[in-house]
């Protein structure tokens, strides 16, 4: 396969997911699915421009991630959203409601990142590579601890963000 067919086949892949999220989201939550997820897809054209533009990583090139908008993939704003939105509907079918589904989902996703996203994506793909950064925002924890395939904050991250998002799914529903 080529890498353009793999590079279309990427953001397909994802394109298709994150559809199917926010479709099932529609169902449970209307029209407060689309701010939601605008909500993400900002955050995270911002956040992984600036991270990585930081020096934290950095995403290879084209011709192995497609189109990018500034320097993060197009494909990369749908994996978010595919992944905070199922985290939240995967804690929403197993019962949880509010704050609680929140927490999950930020269990959810960190553990997905955990377990699947950097090691498949990053390590066996190389589809973005992990540098250190003297000083970085993370930087009260021991660098011992970094024994995962991305630093011990990229988790954290993936924890707190669908945690706040999908609390702000949870106060535009109350307002």
């Amino acid at each position: 396969m080529n890498l353009r067919v793999k590079n279309f086949f990427l953001l397909v892949v994802f394109v298709a997911l994150s559809s199917m999220t926010s479709n099932l989201m529609w169902t449970y939550f209307g029209w407060l699915t689309i701010p939601h997820s605008l909500v993400i897809i900002s955050i995270a054209l911002a956040g992984e421009h600036l991270v990585s533009s930081q020096g934290y990583y950095y995403y290879t090139k084209q011709d192995t991630n497609g189109p990018f908008v500034r320097n993060v993939p197009v494909w990369i704003v749908f994996l978010w959203v595919f992944s905070i939105q199922s985290s939240l509907l995967i804690a929403i079918a197993f019962g949880a409601q509010g704050v609680y589904a929140c927490i999950i989902s930020g269990l959810l996703a960190s553990i997905g990142d955990l377990i699947l996203l950097e090691p498949l994506l990053s390590r066996v793909l190389g589809l973005w590579l992990w540098t250190p950064v003297e000083g970085g925002y993370f930087r009260f924890i021991p660098p011992r601890m970094n024994r995962f395939t991305a630093p011990p904050g990229n988790y954290i991250t993936w924890l707190l963000f669908p945690i706040l998002a999908n609390c702000f799914l949870g106060i535009m529903i109350i307002l």
